[in-house]
């Protein structure tokens, strides 16, 4: 039995404090003595209650609704320059097509940073885009008419940044913790409470690729698929349900991709990306 799993950074900052909320919820179940992990998990409880605190001041913040909805903005004319790219690809064999060929590899090379990664990632995709955009690739916009395309791409980005400099400013201001700085700590210490278990299931002959009825993942009731020797086993049971609630989180990841974790194909020349993202 492995531990799935994923991508901490690329998560929004509701949906890391949600994802260890589930943790800390789950955890009890089993019981953090004997999972070994108690003295990381009180840890943990402080941080994710000092991490609360600071959202509070943030959703306060008259900026935090302006820069998620910037952050849409961005995505959608990124999404639509990258469409309207893919349609261009079908025109005849000229220098048009070329040209769209040439900015399909572009912006599928960045599609995964833009629509699957944190504000910061994002943002650092975008940069490097636009860069090439209105430089290396200035003349195959300007043969296919997409000035306004990138144009407003450029300007959502900025409008971003600037609702993301103001909150900042106001965190900074603010006698409260940052953010950034409690999730990095957190997820250190997440990443170590992993190690403890997939030690333990080492130790107990349950790591590495021992086979779980896959069925057992979309019920509550996780028991029904452990052989009876191996109900005893309290970390493997815990890794059962975790990674059942790290699989929401993995899927909600795929969706903001632009497609369901299963399901939707890649078109054959449309890079394939990953259901279960990197690991951070």
């Amino acid at each position: 039995m492995r531990i799935a799993k994923l991508n901490l950074s690329h998560l929004r900052t509701e949906e890391w404090f949600n994802l260890y909320a589930d943790l800390l919820e789950q955890v009890p179940i089993y019981g953090a003595d004997k999972l070994g992990i108690a003295d990381l998990i009180a840890l943990l409880i402080d941080l994710h209650n000092r991490a609360d605190k600071v959202l509070i001041v943030l959703r306060k913040s008259v900026h935090t609704a302006e820069m998620e909805k910037a952050d849409k903005e961005r995505d959608a004319f990124f999404r639509g320059l990258l469409d309207v790219v893919k349609t261009s690809r079908r025109l005849p064999a000229t220098a048009d097509k070329e040209a769209a060929e040439r900015l399909y590899v572009l912006l599928s090379g960045y599609r995964k940073f833009v629509l699957n990664s944190g504000y910061s990632e994002e943002s650092s995709a975008l940069y490097n885009l636009l860069q090439d955009l209105h430089e290396k690739y200035a003349a195959d916009i300007t043969l296919l008419g997409l000035g306004k395309w990138v144009n407003n791409l450029d300007l959502a980005e900025q409008k971003f940044l600037s609702y993301r400099s103001q909150r900042t400013k106001e965190e900074i201001d603010r006698p409260v913790e940052r953010l950034d700085e409690i999730r990095k700590e957190t997820d250190i210490l997440y990443r170590s409470s992993m190690e403890i278990l997939y030690a333990k299931l080492v130790v107990s002959g349950l790591g590495g690729d021992v086979v779980v009825d896959p069925e057992s993942l979309k019920t509550d009731i996780y028991e029904d698929s452990i052989p009876q020797e191996q109900r005893g086993n309290v970390a493997y049971n815990f890794v059962i349900a975790w990674n059942h609630i790290l699989k929401k989180y993995s899927n909600l990841l795929a969706a903001r991709a632009g497609r369901k974790a299963k399901g939707k194909k890649p078109e054959p020349d449309e890079p394939d990306e990953s259901d279960e993202p990197k690991e951070d």
